[in-house]
């Protein structure tokens, strides 16, 4: 359990390193969660989109942190 939360969370951040547009990074982020969710359980589904999303919000914060331009 512990590494699909470590590896969500990675694909979150990576998500957040490739997309930088919230509108578009969303949808994937849903798309991910709702193909896992079909796959395994609905439950874990919701979980992955928690942890892509907590992935998504550390990059948002580093890089609001960094000054790198994103508001």
């Amino acid at each position: 359990m512990l590494m699909y939360f470590i590896v969500f969370t990675i694909i979150g951040f990576g998500i957040g390193v490739i997309v930088k547009d919230i509108e578009k990074a969303i949808p994937i982020i849903m798309i991910i969660s709702g193909v896992w969710g079909l796959i395994y359980a609905p439950v874990w589904g919701l979980a992955t989109f928690g942890e892509l999303s907590l992935g998504y919000y550390i990059y948002m914060m580093n890089a609001k942190k960094s000054g790198s331009g994103i508001d």
